[in-house]
């Protein structure tokens, strides 16, 4: 119990007798408690995702850091890392990417609607990624819907929401997640990436400025290390 980070293993009593019983709904799919917190009984088995029903699948693939998504051949909640831009290209000058992190702290969570809600609000004004793995819920990225109404109480352990939109329309964009944030019921941290301009100043920092928000100076900056090594000098 102790080890299960959304709660979903519970001490029940019935019939003059105790005993665990997972909660399927909070249920994540993690498998924490099969790989770290070993029964000594083995009384855990759990099933292998290509017997899971779809709505277990997703929960399963979206707590693994090392399942490999067949839709886009990564593994992960997103993409392989956006601050990897001096290899990918993903993000230009004149445009912020937002990497919207829902259901963490680890034990928090996420349900499907609410993820909906965010991409939903900002369909509008931003192009999603099209290799993550919420991009590949949706019906159609132009809109933010999800493409099932079944998954949208599917809970997750968390969820990367990532996209970018012309730097003209990034504040409108922070502003929109900051309404709907009202509406979730979970917490949604918010990461910007951007070029760096000539004179060494990220091109996010004149975004915050408008809004009012400092910098914080944790970021995480790739010097081109990515790079093919082509050999010393």
């Amino acid at each position: 119990m102790p080890f299960c980070p959304t709660g979903a293993i519970q001490i029940v009593s019935e019939g003059g007798r105790s005993f665990a019983r997972v909660d399927e709904d909070k249920c994540v799919e993690c498998w924490i408690c099969y790989r770290v917190a070993r029964c000594p009984k083995d009384a855990i088995e759990p099933t292998p995702p290509e017997k899971m029903p779809f709505e277990r699948r997703l929960k399963f693939f979206f707590a693994s850091a090392t399942a490999v998504w067949p839709e886009t051949g990564m593994a992960g909640r997103g993409t392989e890392e956006m601050k990897t831009n001096d290899v990918t290209g993903r993000f230009k000058f004149g445009e912020i990417g937002f990497s919207l992190d829902m259901g963490r702290p680890t034990g928090v969570g996420v349900r499907v609607s609410d993820i909906e809600k965010v991409c939903r609000a900002i369909a509008p004004y931003v192009t999603f990624e099209p290799e993550n793995p919420v991009t590949k819920l949706l019906i159609d990225p132009r809109t933010g819907e999800v493409r099932d109404p079944k998954l949208r109480n599917v809970y997750l352990l968390s969820a990367v929401v990532e996209a970018k939109a012309p730097k003209e329309l990034a504040s409108k964009v922070l502003q929109i997640v900051k309404e709907v944030s009202k509406e979730l019921n979970t917490v949604i941290s918010v990461g910007l990436v951007s070029r760096v301009k000539p004179d060494g100043e990220p091109e996010a920092f004149e975004v915050l400025r408008q809004l009012g928000i400092e910098p914080r100076p944790n970021m995480k900056i790739n010097i081109g290390l990515g790079k093919p090594f082509i050999g010393w000098e």
